[in-house]
């Protein structure tokens, strides 16, 4: 796989820090799994052009990714697959060399700048996140369609942030709705037409290509929830409520019922106070109110 050199001077890295080093050139996953496997492979390269329905490897194996293993055997063709899977075993150890993936590095914590002008830069107090994403995708031959799950749109500020992604696509992996990518192969982006160009060139020409993400760190709970301020701290000292009813609980293990026993109801009442953000201090007196 082809690296993308990083250039030094790119926005958000260090001087000091070069990257190429960590950049992962391949991955391989392992699995413990049942014969028989329910694959289709070539026979040259054992790369896997079809899964059954049936097989065991569905959501683990996927077109494109070849089977570099069987227990400790390294496997480089059809025959030697084939002369290792007729061996008399119930249970073979895999090894799958991924045809995509998706590698994510942490740059760094710090907060959000704005481009007034050519020259002049304004800090906001927002923190982000800095990320470098590498998203490698080779085409074969039996992946009709190339999907990669992500869709983006401008912000207020004119930037290409993240829409959103499809549900367990490659770019779900590291990318989430929010997220601005500043760059693609260590290039600038400022138009939808640049991202689509510089993807698509790499995919064709090295199938691997490299995002500079910057995230905003948002609340982990209400990631994905538009609520208002209001809502959110009744919300807040409900849950307060809950955690102090919840204190010193100790929960039991079930007991083992018994059909001979009675079932009956107690009239005893427990209540919960409705926590609300209006202080009862400082109502005023109503005429005519019930």
């Amino acid at each position: 796989m082809a690296k993308n050199k990083i250039d030094n001077t790119s926005l958000a890295l260090d001087k000091d820090f070069t990257i190429d080093q960590l950049l992962p050139k391949e991955l391989v996953d392992h699995y413990m799994i049942r014969k028989p496997i329910g694959v289709r492979v070539h026979k040259q390269d054992c790369r896997i052009t079809h899964v059954l329905p049936e097989s065991i490897l569905i959501g683990k194996a996927f077109l494109g990714d070849c089977i570099v293993g069987i227990d400790d055997k390294v496997i480089t063709s059809g025959d030697e697959l084939h002369t290792k899977l007729k061996e008399k075993t119930e249970n073979i150890h895999l090894s799958l060399k991924r045809n995509m993936f998706s590698w994510c590095f942490h740059i760094r914590t710090t907060v959000e700048k704005i481009q007034i002008d050519r020259d002049v830069e304004r800090i906001t107090p927002n923190p982000v996140n800095h990320y470098f994403v590498l998203i490698r995708l080779r085409p074969t031959p039996e992946m009709q369609i190339i999907d990669l799950g992500l869709f983006v749109k401008y912000n207020n500020r004119d930037r290409l942030e993240v829409d959103y992604v499809t549900p367990n696509s490659l770019a779900s992996i590291h990318l989430k709705a929010g997220d601005v990518i500043r760059e693609v192969n260590s290039q600038q982006i400022c138009s939808k037409s640049m991202l689509r160009y510089h993807i698509a060139n790499s995919i064709a020409s090295s199938g691997v290509f490299t995002l500079l993400v910057e995230s905003p760190i948002r609340d982990t709970v209400r990631d994905h929830i538009d609520l208002a301020d209001d809502v959110v701290q009744i919300a807040d000292k409900a849950a307060e409520e809950f955690k102090k009813l919840g204190k010193g609980y100790v929960p039991q293990p079930p007991k083992r019922a018994n059909p001979k026993r009675n079932i009956k109801l107690k009239e005893e009442k427990t209540e919960y106070p409705i926590v609300s953000d209006i202080d009862p201090s400082k109502l005023r007196p109503c005429k005519n109110a019930s």
